[in-house]
């Protein structure tokens, strides 16, 4: 691959990206939807596996309150998910102590009334079987492990940790391919890194983004980007690591012919 092209390439894609992100964190929608989801829990993970053993298909859940707030209303009959909550109350020393007690939570799909602002960050499709096969070879070879599971509810598609990585399976397979992409860039630019959460998020979309580009694959990379408060220049500023990261999935993926 000539490196001077495929660097103008890269920076090209960049910069359109960024301005797609930027022009999106302005709109009225993405104002509305930070305001909605701004109305929901963060669940811990014994809270989400207690909301997934209850109703495995659930995807927004909320107290009875919020939804009446949301504009909606829990449907008659509808069976209550219980979740733990926390309480901190301090004892005579002044001490703080935590203790736990049952609510009441439902999910999206046991309520009903005006729709909730939703912003796509999946890719509909089962077209890209080749790619993901092709990236989880990828994997093998630089002794990366890579688990297919079904990883619960609150949108999480995937996640690595030094040497793995675990794709939801519950997802299309393009969906799939995007996240894997993702999750190696995390794997390839931050095992051992101190940036922040968000900068990284910020390297790891990318790389997506400029590989499925690449390929003429599609992505959602703008709106992911938009939720992690990216701007045109802090993707900018990223650009080097972008690079570097996403030369190296290209050109496995053109040693293997994929695009043919």
């Amino acid at each position: 691959m000539n490196s001077n092209k495929f660097l103008k390439e890269i920076e090209a894609n960049i910069k359109e990206l960024a301005r797609e992100t930027d022009d999106f964190k302005k709109s009225e929608f993405f104002k509305n939807y930070l305001e909605t989801m701004s109305k929901f829990w963060q669940y811990s993970y014994h809270n989400q596996l207690l909301i997934h053993f209850a109703l495995p298909k659930a995807k927004r859940v909320a107290g009875f309150r919020t939804w009446q707030l949301l504009n909606r209303k829990v449907k008659k009959g509808a069976k209550a998910i219980k979740i733990l909550a926390p309480y901190i109350r301090k004892n005579k020393e002044e001490e703080e102590i935590a203790s736990f007690f049952p609510v009441s939570v439902f999910d999206i799909s046991q309520t009903e009334g005006e729709e909730l602002p939703e912003i796509k960050i999946t890719v509909d499709g089962d077209n890209y079987k080749i790619f993901l096969e092709k990236l989880t070879d990828f994997c093998k070879e630089r002794e990366i492990k890579v688990n297919f599971s079904n990883l619960g509810i609150n949108g999480l598609y995937g996640y690595s940790k030094g040497g793995e990585i675990a794709i939801s399976d519950s997802e299309s397979i393009n969906t799939q391919t995007n996240t894997i992409i993702h999750e190696i860039a995390h794997e390839l630019l931050h095992r051992k890194s101190e940036l922040s959460k968000e900068q990284k998020e910020i390297q790891a979309e990318s790389v997506a983004y400029v590989v499925t580009k690449h390929f003429n694959l599609k992505n959602k990379s703008f709106n992911y980007l938009a939720l992690y408060d990216a701007d045109y220049n802090k993707i900018i500023d990223n650009l080097k690591a972008i690079a570097e990261a996403s030369k190296e999935i290209i050109e496995f993926l053109e040693e293997e012919s994929v695009w043919k």
